[in-house]
């Protein structure tokens, strides 16, 4: 099973909103696909244009605005003022102790130093070769799907971000360095510069995990007829009207 194929299984047995998409890391800056955009702007922005638009392309991180999201991906070391929590200070926490704790729950791959020099991401069904990461945003039943289908043959949870900060970025990070997968509450720059909408999440998880389990156990958990979607509502009893 292809990207095509796990692209369009996706959308057939969850009905997404928006298309799967793909990414794909790199260590050479010369071998990614395409050239990053002429002007700088958010991982978020270039999510956005794969799953809305079906656009694919590079991001560097000479090209990013976002530290934060660019630290998440190892495509920066993290800054200090990160690390320390002080550009969380005010916006999300009152002072640096609490900053540093919240900013300490981001998964960043940048925490150990610079390893990537840029990512390629696209829709997942144009991929040719194998993205690295799968990203899908969806509602929080389609979001119980995926849940299932992990646990489907091992009954592990899934690890879920509720940080809401960088959540998407933080996602891409988890599932590239863990291998496992994630669920996560998109921030506000993600709503802001992204296009998320207020009832969408973000599930991240490796693409050999979509290729060797996760599709094939989203069609096992809908054969129970409970984990599905939509959700059938129950509709075996006689209602009571009104006596008007």
């Amino acid at each position: 099973m292809g990207p095509k194929e796990i692209s369009q299984k996706l959308d057939q047995l969850l009905r997404l909103d928006t298309f799967p998409v793909g990414v794909k890391f790199y260590t050479r800056e010369e071998d990614l696909p395409k050239k990053p955009l002429p002007f700088k702007l958010n991982i978020c922005q270039l999510v956005c244009m794969a799953r809305y638009q079906k656009m694919g392309h590079s991001g560097v991180p000479e090209k990013m605005v976002c530290a934060f999201g660019a630290a998440c991906l190892g495509l920066i070391q993290t800054p200090e003022a990160i690390l320390s929590g002080k550009a969380a200070v005010g916006a999300y926490c009152k002072d640096q102790e609490a900053a540093k704790k919240f900013m300490a729950n981001v998964y960043r791959l940048g925490d150990d130093g610079k390893k990537y020099a840029g990512v390629f991401i696209s829709p997942l069904e144009t991929f040719t070769e194998e993205p690295d990461v799968v990203v899908v945003y969806g509602n929080p039943a389609q979001m119980m799907r995926f849940i299932h289908a992990n646990a489907y043959d091992t009954g592990e949870k899934t690890t879920a971000d509720t940080v809401a900060e960088g959540a998407m970025c933080s996602a891409i990070g988890f599932a590239k360095g863990t291998g496992k997968p994630t669920v996560g509450f998109p921030c506000a720059g993600d709503r802001i510069f992204g296009g998320t909408q207020h009832h969408e999440l973000v599930y991240a998880a490796p693409y050999a995990l979509f290729r060797d389990k996760l599709v094939d156990n989203l069609e096992f958990t809908a054969k129970g007829g409970f984990s599905v979607y939509p959700v059938p509502p129950y509709m075996a009893f006689t209602p009571e009207m009104p006596p008007a």
